[in-house]
């Protein structure tokens, strides 16, 4: 499409992975030739930011648009301003509805789910989900878009980030994310213990990245770096002097998370769990990724314990993540599968990688 158009949402906090998310969406569309723009304030905004835009994008996570999840005027707002521009408009879907687990998600996840599916049927010409796992939960037909990382790579090397940061010849473990209770930490405690007990707590090192990372229990010998909120040029150097990413989510790794894009593009590999919402594109790659049933600790600690007894089987691994993020997750993967969806002027057909 050669017109601009907007990419909406509207953060719930300062620290918002998918308000960083849109916000780096939109400078690759533009680097892509698509002129756009973000607007941060929610659709009623959309008119002042542009007239008549040839599309809209809508960033759907429930919780951004009402307490508990509830936004009836989004539904109102959506048509409106599809009626009054003309314009093709999109949802890309993030989240969709609370896990239902007790009376009350169940209350709240009824409401969002009708909530979402209203607003699809009602305004969506292309629907596009984070994950493989969302689309499999909505009515219609949709397109998988997998987030990209929201931290650049820099462009130094292993060896001169390890020199800045004082590291020797340490094996040197990273986790990456907000301190939430979707990280079953266990997992990674358990595999750490067990690096102590085959190699010693002195040829070690962990980054604990992430605003709010938990403290990790782990042997008092082991040492930890957990250095809170840090500019992204300083979470890349760390991710670049580490040797291995472990990602513990109860729900698996999935290609909506932004922390493990960032690894997959800082050429780590990754010792991940795999869940209910884990995408077939990360199965198919086992040289990437190493993923183990959640609630397997043991099964975890010896995947951990067996990658990092070959110091080649990590180079190898590490080269093989930067490519399938290169392939499956870069920025203008995700533009093209967007800006061909809503080209069309129709009802996005099914879609995968």
């Amino acid at each position: 499409m050669s017109a601009g158009g907007v990419v909406v949402y509207r953060p719930k906090s300062a620290m918002d992975a998918i308000d960083a998310y849109s916000r780096r969406l939109v400078d690759a569309l533009v680097d892509a030739g698509q002129p756009a723009t973000y607007v941060p304030d929610g659709l009623p905004a959309v008119r002042r930011a542009a007239a008549r835009p040839a599309w809209i994008l809508l960033q759907y996570m429930p919780f951004a648009y009402g307490h508990w999840g509830i936004a009836p005027d989004l539904i109102r707002d959506a048509v409106a301003l599809k009626r009054a521009t003309g314009a093709m408009f999109g949802v890309m879907i993030h989240e969709a509805w609370v896990p239902m687990d007790d009376w009350r998600t169940c209350l709240m996840g009824a409401y969002q789910r009708l909530q979402l599916r209203c607003l699809l049927r009602v305004a969506a010409d292309a629907i596009f989900v984070a994950t493989e796992s969302l689309g499999g939960v909505l009515d219609g037909p949709s397109v998988h878009v997998p987030v990209g990382s929201n931290i650049t790579p820099n462009t130094t090397t292993r060896e001169a980030a390890r020199d800045e940061l004082g590291i020797g010849d340490e094996l040197v473990v990273a986790l990456f994310g907000a301190g939430h209770p979707h990280r079953a930490l266990e997992h990674a405690e358990a595999a750490l213990a067990a690096l102590v007990d085959q190699r010693g707590g002195d040829t070690l090192r962990v980054f604990n990245l992430g605003a709010g990372a938990r403290r990790l229990r782990v042997p008092a010998e082991l040492r930890v770096d957990t250095p809170g909120e840090l500019p992204a040029k300083d979470i890349s150097l760390r991710l670049r002097a580490s040797d291995l990413l472990l990602m513990t989510f109860a729900d698996g790794v999935s290609t909506r998370r932004t922390t493990l894009m960032a690894g997959l593009a800082h050429a780590l590999p990754v010792v991940g769990l795999r869940g209910v919402n884990t995408d077939g594109v990360l199965l198919r790659h086992p040289e990437a990724l190493v993923l183990t049933p959640v609630g397997d600790q043991r099964a975890f600690a010896r995947a951990v314990l067996d990658i990092t007894r070959d110091r080649q089987r990590l180079e190898t691994a590490g080269s093989a993540a930067r490519a399938l993020y290169v392939n499956c997750f870069d920025w203008p993967v995700a533009t093209d599968l967007l800006m061909t969806a809503l080209g069309r002027g129709s009802k996005a057909g099914d879609e995968s990688l």
